[in-house]
């Protein structure tokens, strides 16, 4: 439907899914990316980029190692509790294994609790929830980027909102080739 529209509004249109961590990104983010163009011309010969042929990032490389020893980013005993209790029937809690790719992470972050699928950490036999800067890692955002003296929780909706940069980069290199 919304390729018609487009397409209906005088648009000549690609679109592709794509996993991002097949680009670069420490993140198996699953998204349908739409390029369009007004005219046709050299944009017949645009292609998305293919997946890179290097090994996918693992998280652990975007881990902020000293976000273990700050107690509010772990869960409490309470809330462990609560999601044992009826893990086995949710699929709740979802442990991130830290030599692969992390499963997507949305802009509700600052909310995230163990009931719910979002992705977390086990560490020392503790839960924990992911730091704004190791979203913005997992994200693909360089290590320098500044987001505004904002709140965590608009960082994390900023974050998880956006698509991811190493994977846009890579996107518009392609588009580049046509457009020049």
């Amino acid at each position: 439907m919304i390729i018609k529209e487009f397409e209906s509004a005088g648009y000549f249109v690609k679109y592709n899914l794509f996993n991002t961590s097949d680009y670069g990104v420490p993140q198996k983010r699953e998204r349908v990316i739409i390029f369009g163009c007004r005219d046709e011309g050299d944009f017949k010969k645009f292609e998305f980029p293919k997946p890179l042929k290097t090994p996918k990032v693992p998280l652990k490389k975007v881990l902020d190692p000293n976000a273990d020893s700050e107690e509010k980013w772990f869960f409490s005993e309470k809330a462990v509790q609560g999601m044992l209790s009826v893990q086995a029937k949710m699929n709740k809690g979802r442990i991130q294994n830290l030599d692969e790719p992390c499963n997507t992470v949305s802009s509700h972050l600052s909310k995230v609790s163990l009931n719910s699928t979002d992705p977390v950490l086990f560490v020392n036999n503790r839960y924990r929830r992911f730091t704004p800067k190791e979203c913005a890692g997992i994200q693909s955002f360089p290590e320098k980027f500044k987001f505004s003296s904002v709140s965590e929780a608009r960082q994390y909706k900023a974050i998880g909102n956006a698509v991811p940069p190493v994977f846009m980069w890579n996107s518009i290199q392609s588009l580049k080739k046509v457009l020049k």
